[in-house]
């Protein structure tokens, strides 16, 4: 695959098709609050606010991988949103060039950025395409990774396919609170995330209430209980939360996959590896009445 003039000639295609707002003929679908038309006779694997489809020749070795993330909360910056999405979906799984080459188009109150570099899967040379649509707070992205330009128009014509459903393209930003004044907690990592050292001074130490959908309800070696949230398509890290055996008759009520809130003490980011950082911790929490 010659990688390079299959990265550029990405970009030019995607642009041109980019903001074609009539959907083609054809079966279309949704996801959340983005409608697209499937490709024809590629396997498709869901989850929660994301979909992949994914093509590959047992003959060739050749593959393409789709992937949709449906709408998520953004920054309000449209360049912000894209270095995010490029950080957590390229660079930090394939070892990417951290600053692609990109293009920008807008229409319709969106902005769209597109970036392609060459990464290695298992060894072997792929390329990767990312392109970000953002409009105010609300982010939408498809990645694709293949390593044969024979995917190519594919890829293009299911980019070209994208449109956001206007009438409610309007994502429940996570740094406005809840009814309860809690904040959410994929906006919280977040914060962390985008800029450290302004989090810590920001939150290190303070009292917060946040809600978020349950991952996990485990017991450390102490015996503290540990709620881990699940990350948000817009983060990469999770959120660990310490709570004491008092809270085990209302803790023992949660369920993987439902929304919860506590309030906990902010410490910071750890628990990782060797206490790398790889969760945002916080630290003595209870769940309110």
């Amino acid at each position: 695959m010659k990688r390079p003039n299959l990265i550029r000639c990405f970009l030019v295609a995607q642009i041109i098709c980019l903001f074609t707002i009539t959907i083609a003929s054809g079966q279309t679908e949704t996801l959340g609050l983005v409608r697209y038309k499937p490709p024809q006779d590629w396997v498709k694997t869901s989850k929660e606010n994301v979909v992949v489809f994914s093509k590959q020749n047992e003959a060739t070795g050749a593959y393409c991988f789709i992937t949709l993330y449906g709408a998520t909360p953004g920054s309000g910056d449209a360049q912000s949103d894209f270095n995010h999405e490029w950080s957590q979906l390229v660079v930090k799984p394939f070892k990417a060039d951290p600053k692609p080459k990109t293009e920008t188009e807008s229409a319709a109150g969106w902005i769209g950025i597109s970036g392609g570099a060459g990464i290695e899967v298992q060894g072997a040379r792929a390329a990767a395409f990312l392109t970000v649509l953002s409009r105010g707070k609300t982010v939408i992205s498809i990645l694709g990774i293949a390593n044969d330009e024979t995917y190519l128009s594919q890829l293009v014509a299911f980019v070209s396919s994208i449109e956001p459903i206007d009438s409610l393209a309007k994502v429940n930003e996570p740094a406005a609170v809840s009814p309860t004044g809690a904040m959410h907690v994929a906006a919280l990592v977040r914060e962390f995330e985008t800029n450290e050292v302004r989090a810590n001074q920001t939150y290190i130490g303070k009292r917060m209430r946040v809600f978020g959908t349950v991952n996990t309800v485990e017991l450390d070696r102490a015996g503290n209980i540990v709620l881990t949230f699940k990350s948000s398509v817009s983060t990469y890290m999770m959120a660990h939360c310490y709570l004491n055996s008092s809270q085990s008759a209302k803790v023992s009520r949660f369920n993987a996959g439902e929304e919860v809130t506590v309030d906990g003490t902010v410490k910071g980011l750890g628990d990782g590896f060797a206490n790398s950082k790889g969760f945002l911790v916080l630290k003595d929490c209870t769940v309110p009445e």
